[in-house]
């Protein structure tokens, strides 16, 4: 959607390419921030993860609401248009739409950082995480190939807009009852191994003892 229904509808090229240096340069931060809030280790993981929750489920709203009130401005049947004049950074107004699409970048570094550490919190078990992992690849794949498509029929940008919008706000709501009570300070080994065709001298680490993982 910020690709193609915003960037490449909206502006010229060259800033096209600005706003896109800005997006990437915007992602560094976001993973850099999160990374580091994430993994302050001197507050229990149980609460950084409701934490995370709350923080991922507040940005999703304001900067989507955000981008709402910016897609009210036009639509596709515009920027289509012969006479559309397309936006250029020197541009009055440019500044909003700029700072938008920068936070789309944070926004999208934000929430794969804390995705990918919400699995990680869930098992030490290598096996497992493969298996989350690999399950939220796929369905991403598939929903980028489904979103292309839905591009190439011309949807309207405020039906792709909310379809993003609503994705990422229900998701977080339906992971929350697993994120509040699956997600522990410690994981026991005996809980790692369960679902598991792994054993224990599988998953301890080297120069582990058995008592020693079943702790760790």
């Amino acid at each position: 959607y910020q690709f193609n229904d915003v960037n490449g509808a909206v502006f010229n090229i060259r800033t096209r390419a600005l706003n896109n240096v800005l997006y990437w340069s915007s992602q560094i931060v976001g993973a850099f921030v999160f990374g580091y809030a994430l993994d302050i280790e001197s507050v229990r993981r149980s609460i950084r993860a409701r934490a995370a929750l709350v923080v991922l489920f507040v940005l999703t709203m304001v900067i989507w609401g955000g981008g709402y009130a910016f897609q009210k401005k036009y639509d596709r049947a515009a920027t289509e248009a012969k006479d559309y004049v397309t936006m250029d950074w020197t541009t009055s107004g440019y500044v909003g739409p700029m700072f938008l699409y920068i936070f789309y970048g944070f926004f999208d570094a934000a929430w794969q950082t804390t995705i990918y550490w919400f699995m990680g919190s869930l098992s030490n078990n290598s096996r497992k995480l493969a298996n989350f992992v690999g399950f939220y690849k796929g369905v991403q794949s598939a929903g980028a190939a489904i979103s292309y498509r839905i591009d190439a029929l011309k949807a309207p940008f405020m039906n792709e807009l909310a379809s993003n919008w609503a994705l990422l706000a229900g998701s977080l709501l339906i992971a929350a009852p697993v994120i509040l009570t699956k997600i522990k300070d410690t994981v026991p080994i005996e809980e790692d191994l369960k679902f598991s065709d792994a054993t224990l001298e599988d998953v301890k680490g080297l120069g582990m003892d058995t008592e020693m993982a079943r702790n760790y």
